[in-house]
């Protein structure tokens, strides 16, 4: 192949693409569906409780995520 690629960081900028991009993603979905479950029942309980520890802890990584983002963006 071409010396003036190198693989390896090539693989590393798509992996770290496809964790940041569809990674990000899917956790705001998984987010999205413990509020779901925290709030589509009359009866509290565990499923309850559950919910809203997973959509709380889903949306703290989402924001971690973009401002790990922004701070490697803007950083100079």
């Amino acid at each position: 192949m071409n010396d003036s690629i190198d693989l390896a960081a090539l693989v590393k900028i798509m992996a770290t693409g496809l964790v940041g991009g569809a990674g990000l993603v899917a956790l705001y979905a998984l987010g999205l569906a413990g509020l779901s479950a925290a709030a589509g029942g009359a009866r509290p309980g565990r499923r309850r409780l559950f919910g809203w520890f997973l959509s709380g802890t889903c949306f703290l990584i989402v924001v971690m995520g973009v401002g790990l983002g922004l701070y490697a963006l803007l950083e100079r």
